[in-house]
Protein backbone atom coordinates (compact mmCIF):
# COMPACT_ATOMS: atom_id res chain seq x y z
CA UNK A 1 0.00 0.00 0.00
CA UNK A 2 1.23 3.46 -0.37
CA UNK A 3 -0.13 7.10 0.73
CA UNK A 4 -1.48 9.05 -2.51
CA UNK A 5 -1.30 12.39 -0.45
CA UNK A 6 -4.57 14.58 0.77
CA UNK A 7 -6.75 12.35 2.76
CA UNK A 8 -3.96 9.96 3.32
CA UNK A 9 -5.62 8.21 0.60
CA UNK A 10 -4.22 4.80 -0.04
CA UNK A 11 -4.06 2.14 -2.55
CA UNK A 12 -1.78 -0.43 -4.72
CA UNK A 13 -0.05 1.02 -7.56
CA UNK A 14 -1.32 -0.36 -11.13
CA UNK A 15 1.05 -2.94 -12.27
CA UNK A 16 1.56 -3.52 -16.09
CA UNK A 17 2.04 -7.60 -16.41
CA UNK A 18 5.25 -8.42 -18.56
CA UNK A 19 2.45 -9.81 -21.29
CA UNK A 20 1.50 -6.50 -21.44
CA UNK A 21 -1.63 -4.65 -20.82
CA UNK A 22 -2.31 -2.33 -17.10
CA UNK A 23 -4.35 -4.28 -15.05
CA UNK A 24 -5.31 -3.09 -11.19
CA UNK A 25 -6.39 -4.42 -7.84
CA UNK A 26 -9.85 -5.84 -7.51
CA UNK A 27 -9.66 -5.35 -4.11
CA UNK A 28 -8.65 -1.83 -4.19
CA UNK A 29 -11.57 -1.46 -7.17
CA UNK A 30 -8.79 -0.68 -9.42
CA UNK A 31 -10.33 -0.32 -13.53
CA UNK A 32 -8.74 -3.40 -15.12
CA UNK A 33 -8.62 -1.04 -18.32
CA UNK A 34 -6.43 1.75 -17.00
CA UNK A 35 -6.70 3.57 -13.42
CA UNK A 36 -9.28 3.37 -10.34
CA UNK A 37 -11.31 6.41 -9.72
CA UNK A 38 -9.38 8.82 -7.20
CA UNK A 39 -9.56 12.56 -5.72
CA UNK A 40 -6.79 14.29 -5.84
CA UNK A 41 -3.35 12.18 -6.16
CA UNK A 42 -0.74 13.78 -5.52
CA UNK A 43 1.61 11.39 -7.93
CA UNK A 44 1.05 9.51 -10.74
CA UNK A 45 0.63 5.35 -10.24
CA UNK A 46 3.69 3.48 -11.90
CA UNK A 47 4.15 0.27 -14.00
CA UNK A 48 6.51 -2.71 -13.17
CA UNK A 49 8.55 -3.08 -16.45
CA UNK A 50 10.27 -6.08 -17.25
CA UNK A 51 13.36 -5.71 -15.07
CA UNK A 52 11.15 -5.28 -12.31
CA UNK A 53 11.51 -1.41 -11.81
CA UNK A 54 8.41 0.64 -11.31
CA UNK A 55 8.11 3.61 -13.96
CA UNK A 56 5.56 5.95 -12.86
CA UNK A 57 2.70 6.17 -15.76
CA UNK A 58 3.11 9.85 -16.33
CA UNK A 59 6.62 12.12 -16.37
CA UNK A 60 7.65 15.48 -17.11
CA UNK A 61 8.85 16.10 -20.79
CA UNK A 62 11.73 18.15 -21.14
CA UNK A 63 11.97 18.80 -25.23
CA UNK A 64 11.75 21.89 -26.47
CA UNK A 65 11.82 23.35 -22.88
CA UNK A 66 13.53 26.47 -23.33
CA UNK A 67 16.63 27.07 -21.05
CA UNK A 68 16.01 29.22 -18.43
CA UNK A 69 13.06 27.95 -17.79
CA UNK A 70 13.53 23.93 -17.45
CA UNK A 71 14.65 23.80 -14.17
CA UNK A 72 11.66 25.43 -12.45
CA UNK A 73 9.70 23.16 -14.51
CA UNK A 74 11.65 19.79 -12.97
CA UNK A 75 11.09 21.68 -9.53
CA UNK A 76 7.55 22.68 -9.96
CA UNK A 77 6.68 18.67 -11.42
CA UNK A 78 8.23 17.24 -8.54
CA UNK A 79 6.52 19.93 -6.27
CA UNK A 80 3.39 18.68 -7.84
CA UNK A 81 3.79 14.84 -7.46
CA UNK A 82 5.93 14.05 -10.33
CA UNK A 83 8.30 10.64 -10.04
CA UNK A 84 9.28 10.44 -13.77
CA UNK A 85 11.57 13.05 -15.92
CA UNK A 86 12.57 12.11 -19.23
CA UNK A 87 15.43 14.41 -21.00
CA UNK A 88 18.18 13.99 -22.93
CA UNK A 89 21.29 15.69 -23.83
CA UNK A 90 20.29 16.95 -26.92
CA UNK A 91 17.68 19.39 -25.50
CA UNK A 92 20.60 21.53 -24.65
CA UNK A 93 18.72 21.90 -20.68
CA UNK A 94 19.60 18.67 -19.42
CA UNK A 95 21.97 20.61 -16.74
CA UNK A 96 18.89 22.52 -15.45
CA UNK A 97 16.99 19.33 -14.85
CA UNK A 98 20.37 18.06 -12.96
CA UNK A 99 20.40 21.57 -11.04
CA UNK A 100 16.40 21.21 -10.28
CA UNK A 101 17.04 17.49 -9.32
CA UNK A 102 19.42 18.43 -6.99
CA UNK A 103 17.74 21.29 -5.11
CA UNK A 104 14.21 19.08 -4.51
CA UNK A 105 16.64 15.87 -3.17
CA UNK A 106 18.73 18.55 -0.73
CA UNK A 107 15.43 20.32 0.23
CA UNK A 108 14.04 17.03 1.48
CA UNK A 109 11.06 17.07 -1.01
CA UNK A 110 12.30 13.89 -3.02
CA UNK A 111 15.14 10.68 -2.56
CA UNK A 112 16.97 10.01 -5.27
CA UNK A 113 15.29 6.36 -4.85
CA UNK A 114 11.62 7.97 -5.41
CA UNK A 115 12.78 9.27 -8.91
CA UNK A 116 12.50 7.51 -12.60
CA UNK A 117 14.93 9.55 -14.25
CA UNK A 118 15.16 8.72 -18.21
CA UNK A 119 18.00 10.08 -20.77
CA UNK A 120 19.06 9.30 -24.43
CA UNK A 121 22.01 8.65 -26.22
CA UNK A 122 22.28 10.75 -29.16
CA UNK A 123 23.10 9.68 -32.35
CA UNK A 124 26.88 11.00 -32.71
CA UNK A 125 27.55 8.50 -30.53
CA UNK A 126 26.17 5.02 -31.37
CA UNK A 127 29.80 3.12 -31.92
CA UNK A 128 30.42 1.39 -28.75
CA UNK A 129 33.26 3.24 -27.31
CA UNK A 130 30.98 6.71 -27.73
CA UNK A 131 28.52 5.05 -25.63
CA UNK A 132 29.65 5.12 -22.38
CA UNK A 133 31.15 8.76 -22.59
CA UNK A 134 27.66 9.56 -24.14
CA UNK A 135 26.18 8.63 -20.56
CA UNK A 136 28.78 9.97 -17.97
CA UNK A 137 27.97 13.66 -19.73
CA UNK A 138 24.83 13.29 -19.20
CA UNK A 139 25.61 11.85 -15.17
CA UNK A 140 27.62 15.37 -14.74
CA UNK A 141 25.42 17.60 -15.94
CA UNK A 142 21.72 15.39 -13.90
CA UNK A 143 24.16 15.18 -11.22
CA UNK A 144 23.15 11.55 -10.46
CA UNK A 145 25.54 8.39 -10.21
CA UNK A 146 22.98 6.01 -12.85
CA UNK A 147 19.62 6.72 -14.50
CA UNK A 148 16.82 4.76 -14.37
CA UNK A 149 16.15 4.13 -18.30
CA UNK A 150 18.53 4.94 -21.09
CA UNK A 151 17.45 4.75 -24.34
CA UNK A 152 18.94 4.71 -28.32
CA UNK A 153 17.36 8.24 -28.92
CA UNK A 154 16.90 7.39 -32.87
CA UNK A 155 17.97 3.80 -34.77
CA UNK A 156 19.79 5.62 -37.38
CA UNK A 157 23.39 6.89 -36.61
CA UNK A 158 23.09 9.69 -38.27
CA UNK A 159 23.96 12.78 -38.10
CA UNK A 160 27.33 10.57 -37.21
CA UNK A 161 31.27 10.67 -37.90
CA UNK A 162 31.75 8.03 -36.09
CA UNK A 163 35.28 9.18 -35.27
CA UNK A 164 34.54 10.60 -31.88
CA UNK A 165 31.69 11.35 -29.29
CA UNK A 166 29.94 14.93 -29.87
CA UNK A 167 28.85 15.64 -26.36
CA UNK A 168 26.62 18.69 -24.84
CA UNK A 169 29.35 20.97 -24.45
CA UNK A 170 29.97 20.87 -27.99
CA UNK A 171 26.65 22.58 -28.53
CA UNK A 172 23.25 21.74 -30.67
CA UNK A 173 23.47 23.62 -33.61
CA UNK A 174 23.83 22.53 -37.19
CA UNK A 175 27.70 23.02 -37.96
CA UNK A 176 30.18 21.71 -40.71
CA UNK A 177 31.69 18.09 -39.27
CA UNK A 178 34.98 19.84 -38.26
CA UNK A 179 33.29 21.89 -35.60
CA UNK A 180 32.58 20.84 -32.37
CA UNK A 181 28.46 20.31 -32.49
CA UNK A 182 25.77 17.52 -32.01
CA UNK A 183 24.57 17.99 -35.33
CA UNK A 184 27.41 17.92 -37.95
CA UNK A 185 27.13 18.41 -41.24
CA UNK A 186 28.44 17.29 -44.70
CA UNK A 187 30.19 19.80 -47.24
CA UNK A 188 26.89 19.56 -49.25
CA UNK A 189 24.54 20.78 -46.40
CA UNK A 190 23.59 17.41 -45.39
CA UNK A 191 23.73 15.65 -42.27
CA UNK A 192 26.13 13.48 -42.23
CA UNK A 193 26.27 9.87 -41.70
CA UNK A 194 28.05 6.53 -40.57
CA UNK A 195 26.89 4.24 -42.34
CA UNK A 196 28.90 1.69 -40.94
CA UNK A 197 27.44 1.69 -37.51
CA UNK A 198 24.44 -0.09 -36.35
CA UNK A 199 21.71 0.72 -33.88
CA UNK A 200 22.56 -3.03 -32.29
CA UNK A 201 25.97 -1.61 -31.73
CA UNK A 202 24.75 1.17 -29.26
CA UNK A 203 22.13 -0.93 -27.33
CA UNK A 204 24.65 -3.63 -26.91
CA UNK A 205 26.89 -0.83 -25.11
CA UNK A 206 23.86 0.07 -23.11
CA UNK A 207 23.60 -3.62 -21.97
CA UNK A 208 27.23 -3.19 -20.72
CA UNK A 209 26.34 -0.28 -18.98
CA UNK A 210 23.42 -1.91 -17.18
CA UNK A 211 25.81 -4.74 -16.16
CA UNK A 212 28.02 -1.62 -14.74
CA UNK A 213 25.61 0.06 -12.52
CA UNK A 214 25.17 2.84 -14.19
CA UNK A 215 21.83 2.37 -15.93
CA UNK A 216 19.04 0.34 -14.54
CA UNK A 217 17.10 -0.10 -17.73
CA UNK A 218 17.61 -0.42 -21.21
CA UNK A 219 15.53 1.40 -23.68
CA UNK A 220 14.55 2.61 -27.51
CA UNK A 221 12.97 5.46 -28.85
CA UNK A 222 11.94 6.54 -32.31
CA UNK A 223 11.86 2.69 -33.93
CA UNK A 224 9.56 1.49 -36.09
CA UNK A 225 8.28 -1.94 -35.51
CA UNK A 226 10.81 -4.11 -37.39
CA UNK A 227 13.22 -2.02 -36.13
CA UNK A 228 11.58 -3.22 -32.04
CA UNK A 229 11.49 -6.77 -33.51
CA UNK A 230 15.50 -6.79 -34.50
CA UNK A 231 16.14 -5.52 -30.58
CA UNK A 232 14.02 -8.32 -29.55
CA UNK A 233 15.93 -10.80 -31.62
CA UNK A 234 19.53 -9.64 -30.83
CA UNK A 235 19.66 -8.41 -27.20
CA UNK A 236 22.30 -10.00 -25.99
CA UNK A 237 21.21 -9.94 -21.78
CA UNK A 238 18.91 -7.15 -21.12
CA UNK A 239 15.21 -6.43 -23.26
CA UNK A 240 14.32 -3.18 -23.99
CA UNK A 241 11.56 -1.82 -21.23
CA UNK A 242 10.24 0.92 -22.75
CA UNK A 243 10.24 1.99 -26.12
CA UNK A 244 9.25 5.82 -26.56
CA UNK A 245 7.30 7.12 -29.65
CA UNK A 246 5.07 9.95 -30.89
CA UNK A 247 1.77 9.11 -30.17
CA UNK A 248 -1.36 10.98 -29.47
CA UNK A 249 -5.07 10.63 -30.52
CA UNK A 250 -4.35 11.89 -34.31
CA UNK A 251 -1.24 9.53 -34.89
CA UNK A 252 -2.94 6.35 -32.23
CA UNK A 253 -0.11 3.78 -33.16
CA UNK A 254 -2.26 0.85 -32.12
CA UNK A 255 0.34 -1.32 -34.35
CA UNK A 256 3.73 -1.07 -32.75
CA UNK A 257 1.30 -0.40 -29.56
CA UNK A 258 0.17 -3.98 -29.78
CA UNK A 259 4.38 -5.11 -30.75
CA UNK A 260 5.24 -3.92 -27.37
CA UNK A 261 1.99 -5.20 -25.14
CA UNK A 262 2.87 -8.73 -26.60
CA UNK A 263 6.59 -8.41 -25.80
CA UNK A 264 6.79 -7.66 -22.35
CA UNK A 265 7.91 -3.32 -23.71
CA UNK A 266 5.87 -0.56 -21.79
CA UNK A 267 5.03 1.83 -24.34
CA UNK A 268 5.45 5.41 -23.54
CA UNK A 269 3.97 8.72 -25.45
CA UNK A 270 6.30 11.85 -26.30
CA UNK A 271 4.15 14.86 -27.76
CA UNK A 272 0.87 13.10 -26.06
CA UNK A 273 -0.94 16.17 -26.63
CA UNK A 274 -0.13 16.90 -30.28
CA UNK A 275 2.75 19.12 -29.93
CA UNK A 276 0.93 22.25 -30.67
CA UNK A 277 4.44 24.21 -30.41
CA UNK A 278 6.57 22.08 -32.88
CA UNK A 279 8.80 24.46 -34.73
CA UNK A 280 7.63 23.30 -38.18
CA UNK A 281 5.14 24.05 -40.78
CA UNK A 282 1.25 23.51 -40.26
CA UNK A 283 -0.67 22.87 -43.31
CA UNK A 284 -3.68 25.50 -44.13
CA UNK A 285 -6.95 25.37 -41.85
CA UNK A 286 -4.88 22.52 -39.59
CA UNK A 287 -7.04 21.79 -36.25
CA UNK A 288 -4.55 21.99 -33.82
CA UNK A 289 -5.41 18.43 -31.44
CA UNK A 290 -6.35 20.90 -28.22
CA UNK A 291 -8.78 22.81 -30.36
CA UNK A 292 -10.39 19.82 -31.75
CA UNK A 293 -14.60 20.63 -30.88
CA UNK A 294 -14.98 16.52 -30.45
CA UNK A 295 -12.57 16.86 -27.34
CA UNK A 296 -13.96 19.67 -26.43
CA UNK A 297 -16.72 18.76 -25.98
CA UNK A 298 -15.81 15.36 -24.26
CA UNK A 299 -13.85 17.93 -21.93
CA UNK A 300 -16.63 19.96 -20.83
CA UNK A 301 -19.09 16.87 -20.16
CA UNK A 302 -16.16 15.75 -18.05
CA UNK A 303 -15.09 19.04 -16.42
CA UNK A 304 -11.92 18.52 -17.42
CA UNK A 305 -9.31 20.33 -19.82
CA UNK A 306 -8.65 18.80 -23.42
CA UNK A 307 -5.58 18.01 -22.15
CA UNK A 308 -6.62 15.85 -18.95
CA UNK A 309 -8.74 14.01 -20.85
CA UNK A 310 -6.25 13.36 -23.81
CA UNK A 311 -4.03 11.87 -21.16
CA UNK A 312 -6.32 9.97 -19.51
CA UNK A 313 -6.92 8.81 -23.02
CA UNK A 314 -3.60 7.28 -22.73
CA UNK A 315 -3.89 5.92 -19.16
CA UNK A 316 -7.02 4.28 -20.57
CA UNK A 317 -5.36 2.66 -23.26
CA UNK A 318 -2.79 1.09 -20.84
CA UNK A 319 0.20 3.30 -21.82
CA UNK A 320 1.99 5.80 -20.53
CA UNK A 321 3.49 9.51 -21.70
CA UNK A 322 5.61 12.12 -20.62
CA UNK A 323 3.66 15.78 -21.32
CA UNK A 324 5.73 18.55 -21.42
CA UNK A 325 5.04 22.13 -19.91
CA UNK A 326 6.74 24.61 -18.92
CA UNK A 327 3.63 26.45 -16.94
CA UNK A 328 3.07 25.05 -13.37
CA UNK A 329 -0.54 25.40 -13.46
CA UNK A 330 -0.90 22.99 -16.56
CA UNK A 331 2.18 20.46 -14.90
CA UNK A 332 -0.07 20.19 -11.95
CA UNK A 333 -3.31 19.56 -13.84
CA UNK A 334 -1.35 17.20 -16.32
CA UNK A 335 -0.96 14.76 -13.62
CA UNK A 336 -4.24 15.34 -12.06
CA UNK A 337 -6.05 12.90 -14.29
CA UNK A 338 -7.05 10.00 -12.05
CA UNK A 339 -10.11 10.52 -10.78
CA UNK A 340 -12.48 9.90 -13.76
CA UNK A 341 -12.29 7.37 -16.62
CA UNK A 342 -13.69 7.72 -20.04
CA UNK A 343 -16.65 5.32 -21.22
CA UNK A 344 -16.56 3.02 -23.84
CA UNK A 345 -18.69 5.46 -26.04
CA UNK A 346 -16.14 8.52 -25.45
CA UNK A 347 -13.27 5.75 -26.29
CA UNK A 348 -15.16 4.40 -29.49
CA UNK A 349 -14.66 8.59 -30.04
CA UNK A 350 -10.88 8.43 -29.96
CA UNK A 351 -11.08 5.62 -32.43
CA UNK A 352 -12.55 8.19 -35.30
CA UNK A 353 -9.93 11.09 -34.24
CA UNK A 354 -6.83 8.66 -35.50
CA UNK A 355 -5.81 10.11 -38.87
CA UNK A 356 -2.42 8.09 -38.48
CA UNK A 357 -0.56 11.49 -38.83
CA UNK A 358 2.89 11.69 -37.79
CA UNK A 359 4.35 15.05 -36.83
CA UNK A 360 7.93 14.74 -36.15
CA UNK A 361 9.25 13.14 -38.96
CA UNK A 362 13.39 14.56 -38.92
CA UNK A 363 13.06 13.81 -42.51
CA UNK A 364 16.30 15.79 -42.95
CA UNK A 365 18.04 12.58 -42.01
CA UNK A 366 16.24 10.08 -44.06
CA UNK A 367 19.03 9.53 -46.38
CA UNK A 368 20.56 6.85 -43.57
CA UNK A 369 19.22 2.92 -44.21
CA UNK A 370 17.90 3.24 -40.72
CA UNK A 371 15.47 6.38 -40.41
CA UNK A 372 12.64 4.66 -39.46
CA UNK A 373 10.07 6.58 -41.21
CA UNK A 374 10.30 6.15 -44.46
CA UNK A 375 6.69 4.66 -45.28
CA UNK A 376 5.62 7.75 -44.31
CA UNK A 377 7.75 10.27 -46.53
CA UNK A 378 5.71 11.33 -49.43
CA UNK A 379 5.89 10.27 -52.60
CA UNK A 380 9.01 11.41 -54.57
CA UNK A 381 10.73 13.52 -51.53
CA UNK A 382 13.95 14.55 -51.58
CA UNK A 383 16.00 14.48 -48.68
CA UNK A 384 15.88 18.19 -47.56
CA UNK A 385 19.29 20.12 -46.47
CA UNK A 386 18.38 20.65 -42.55
CA UNK A 387 19.18 24.22 -42.69
CA UNK A 388 17.09 24.92 -45.37
CA UNK A 389 14.42 22.92 -43.37
CA UNK A 390 15.02 25.43 -40.36
CA UNK A 391 14.93 28.15 -42.02
CA UNK A 392 11.50 27.71 -44.08
CA UNK A 393 9.92 26.66 -40.24
CA UNK A 394 10.77 29.83 -38.74
CA UNK A 395 9.13 32.02 -41.27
Amino acid sequence: MVSWGRGLLKRVLAKVSIGGGLRGSSAEGLSVRGFAETANMAKAPTVKLANGAEMPVIGLGTWKSPRGKTGDAVRAAIKAGYRMIDTANDYGNEDEVGDAIKDMIDEGIVKREDLFIQCKLWNTNHRKDHVKPDLMATLKDLKLDYVDSFAVHWPQACPSTGEKPALGADGIDPKPRDQPTMFPLEADGMYACDYDCHFMEAYHAIEDLVDEGLVRGAAISNFNARQVHEVLENFKKHPPVVLQNECHPYFQQKDIVDVCNNNGIVFQSYSPLGSGDRPWARKPGEVELLDDPRLQEIATAKGKSVAQVVLRWHMDRGITAVPKSITPARIATNIDVFDFTLSPEEMKLFDKLNQARRFLMWDPTSLHPDYPFRDDLPFGYKTAQPLKVAARASK
